[in-house]
């Protein structure tokens, strides 16, 4: 082993000394031989020296930022250069003109380049200026189609009270709705017994909703649609608006972006207010993140870039979320026409003059939201513009100025708001101010009496941690007849643990110098053992006053609540209310009694019904969309967001009374619960409802005449398994022990059985027994004989 040792290093040396002597040499002393036995060894070549500089192609596989990216491309070396086609590059992502000669990689700046020879791969780094920009998330799921079916709803609302002295009164509120593909019907009313008239409607309406164009029309009573700087009236005509209610998939005001670069493959996380709302897997180059944070207002977001080695960056973004605001390109709108509706809740038909108005909003930047709106009724027009800006993260700043023509109603209004927002506070201020004889609609529909002329208000709040929570506000408004009033007032609410909340409040009125509060404290006494709750109460003019009660909130899903309560005041009689509800599926009962003394009892009842899919449902009142759940069978349990709602009734139908319009919910039935007969091509579906209507989500479930029975060949031993059994055009297979199953059968059909090894016999399908045949479940038909 030491001779091997010493003999590697000495062969090295010999070898390093005789590299230095003549080839020939080498060959004639060496051997001791005549170098022209073998010949003598060539000369090594010298490479020409225009080779060096000559350049050689290479194909190479192209890595950016240490991502491969997949192409194999052609290179041009000239030593240490490297030349790439312009349009390799650009496909590769690389900005630059894809078109023309080879490009020096080593003349584009902010670009470097490696030849890695063991690999076969050209390394470039790239600065993120000249890699592809990247966009996570901002893109949410499109709303489904909302679908339409024909049916009706009955809304009512039944109520009764009276005293041993007092004379009873009774009314009956509706709604009825028609509902279909063409839109939706609806008319309000009550029934009322006692004094004036007996039904008094009060809404009659038309509306059809456009999800492509997200656009509204109503024909019939409507409210009018406008700008917060602008009244609402009541017409008897038509209106169109831009209504995104309708396509929930539509973020209407600017999010907020978050951007970074990366320089290698990377993770990015996006975390507010402790909660990852985005992220996803980026190529080194810039990188932008479209989110909707969980809160409005003021916060800040945290970018978390994971590179492939798993270093972090972490960058802290502050940003601000104004739903004031619209998209750039956004527009909203609003015009209506018609007459205005006089004397509504007391009288059913009476309109007067012909009005029209029409507002329009445009989103011009993220920042910039533009408004302006027009009005005309009898001798009076009116034009208007204002603004919504964002002030960064200071909050959004809202202005607008009208001003109204014609004869005893030229004047002006201006508005001026503010309004912040965050975690730990909010700001809101208003100002209002009217010159002149301004008449809007609201003036002209016989609104200026209580209208105000001139209106400040301020409302701050404040989060305190563990102190609660502590709102202020102060007003400021003078009346049309200037009669002015000032009020100030301050709220806190103090948690004690455990639910339990104490709740102060005092107000100032500045006009007649007087004060007045209140002092409450609420204990929750967990599980559904309901609310214990007291107070005190103190206003000028009045006798201080103490209450206490026990509550319980009528459970959501069903069940009892109710209410009991006491209160007295300084020198005064006990006042005493009680009252119970009970909610089922079929409606909701409440009944209680009030009074100081004599007694007041009172009792309601309320709920819908529904007509559709050639039923008659009866649930709690249906403010919006429902849905049928049609199965075809009974007591087949229905999930809806996979939480379990209830079971179809023995038509195979069950109504969900509160599927949210233009939502495509996920419905679903479980078929684990069917009997062993029944197929079901379809378990689960998203559907969306329209507002205001209904839709029957089918779920067909069909129930085979199905059997099972043994096969045997002739001398008594089971058909082999394997064997392929025909029945009409249906095919099964044989399972273990001659086991066959039949899907769908009829007593007496054949049956053609091809055997494993290639020889055929049949059987015929006798009647099941009496009993099994009306069961719905699998039939045994026992021992089959199989002949040839």
């Amino acid at each position: 082993m030491a001779r091997g040792r010493i003999a590697m290093p000495l062969a090295g040396l010999i070898a390093s000394v005789l590299g230095g002597l003549p080839t020939g040499a080498l060959a004639d002393e060496t051997s001791g031989t005549d170098a022209g036995e073998y010949g003598a060894l060539p000369p090594p070549g010298a490479a020409p020296a225009a080779t060096l500089n000559t350049p050689e192609t290479l194909m190479l596989e192209l890595v950016i930022n240490a991502k491969p990216s997949g192409l194999i491309v052609r290179v041009t070396r000239d030593g240490a250069r490297l030349a790439v086609l312009p349009a390799d590059l650009a496909r590769a992502g690389i900005r630059v003109a894809p078109d023309g000669a080879p490009l020096w990689l080593d003349t584009l700046p902010g670009l470097s380049a490696r030849y890695d020879a063991p690999r076969q791969r050209l390394e470039i780094v790239a600065a993120s200026a000249l890699l592809p920009g990247q966009r996570l998330g901002g893109t949410p799921r499109k709303a489904a189609a909302a679908r339409y079916d024909m049916g009706a709803l009955l809304n009512y609302d039944l109520y009764v009270s009276g005293g041993s002295e007092q004379k009873s009164v009774a009314s009956l509120y509706h709604e009825a709705r028609f509902f279909s593909a063409a839109g939706t019907v609806s008319t309000t009313g009550a029934l009322r017994s006692g004094r004036g008239k007996a039904y008094i409607r009060y809404d009659s309406v038309w509306r059809r909703s456009d999800e492509a164009s997200a656009v509204t029309v109503e024909v019939g009573d409507v409210v009018t649609r406008g700008l917060g700087w602008a009244s609402a009236v009541r017409l008897g005509g038509i209106q169109v608006s831009r209504d995104f209610a309708v396509r929930p998939d539509i973020i209407t005001y600017p999010l907020p972006q978050f951007s970074g670069s990366a320089a290698l493959p990377s993770t990015v996380d996006l975390i507010v207010g402790g909660q990852r709302v985005a992220g996803g897997a980026v190529d080194p180059g810039p990188f932008s993140v479209a989110a909707l944070p969980p809160v409005s207002g003021a916060g800040e977001a945290n970018l978390i870039v994971t590179d492939m080695h798993g270093r972090k960056i972490q960058t802290a973004m502050p940003f601000y979320v104004a739903s004031a605001l619209l998209r750039p390109g956004l527009t909203d709108f609003a015009a209506a026409f018609g007459a205005f509706r006089n004397h509504y809740g007391t009288k059913s038909f009476d309109y007067g003059d012909i009005a029209a108005t029409a507002s329009l909003r445009h989103g011009v930047t993220d920042a910039v939201t533009l408004e302006i709106r027009a009005e005309i009724a009898d001798g009076a027009e009116l034009a208007g513009g204002g603004a919504v800006v964002a002030l960064g993260g200071g909050g959004v700043l809202s202005g607008a100025y009208s001003r109204s023509f014609g004869d005893g109603s030229a004047g002006g209004e201006l508005t001026l708001g503010y309004e912040y927002q965050s975690r730990f506070a909010s700001i809101a201020l208003r100002y209002a101010r009217r010159t002149g004889d301004f008449t809007d609609l609201a003036a002209a529909a016989g609104g200026r009496a209580w209208r105000a002329r001139r209106v400040f208000s301020a409302a701050l709040s404040f989060a305190l941690g563990r102190a609660g929570t502590l709102g202020v506000g102060y007003f400021d408004i003078a009346a049309e007849d200037e009669r002015a009033s000032r009020l100030a007032n301050a709220a806190w609410t103090l948690p004690l643990g455990s639910g339990n909340r104490l709740a102060a409040t005092v107000s100032r009125d500045f006009g007649d110098r007087s004060w007045s509060g209140a002092l409450s404290v609420s204990i929750p006494l967990g599980g559904t053992r309901g609310t214990l709750g007291a107070g005190v109460f103190d206003a000028p003019g009045q006798r201080r006053s103490w209450r206490a009660d026990y509550s319980r909130a009528l459970p959501a899903a069903g069940g009892w609540g109710w209410n009991a309560s006491a209160a007295a005041a300084d020198g005064g009689g006990l006042y005493l209310r009680g009252d119970a509800a009970l909610r089922t599926d079929a409606m909701t009962l409440r009944g209680g009694a009030y009074g100081s003394g004599e007694a007041t009892v009172w009792g309601s009842a309320s709920g819908s019904l529904v007509f559709m899919d050639g039923g008659l449902f009866a649930a709690n009142r249906i403010a919006d969309a429902f849905v049928v759940v049609n199965t075809g069978a009974p007591d087949i349990p229905v999930r809806y967001e996979n939480q379990l709602v209830g079971r179809t009734n023995g038509d195979g139908q069950l109504l969900i009374p509160w599927a949210s319009a233009y939502y495509d919910a996920l419905y679903a039935i479980d078929p684990l619960a069917l009997p062993a007969n029944a197929r079901v091509p379809l378990v689960e579906q998203r559907v969306a409802v329209a507002r205001g209507s209904g839709h029957v989500v089918r779920f067909p479930v069909e129930i085979r005449r199905a059997a099972t029975a043994t096969l045997r060949l002739p001398g008594g031993a089971p058909v082999p398994a394997g064997a392929i059994v025909h029945t009409g055009a249906a095919t099964s297979y044989v399972g273990w022990e001659g086991f066959v199953y039949l899907e769908d059968f009829d007593p007496g059909e054949r049956l053609d059985i091809d055997l494993p090894d290639g020889a055929r016999c049949s059987a015929r399908l006798g009647e099941p027994a009496a009993a099994d045949a009306s069961a719905n479940t699998v039939v045994d038909l026992g021992d089959l004989p199989c002949a040839a």
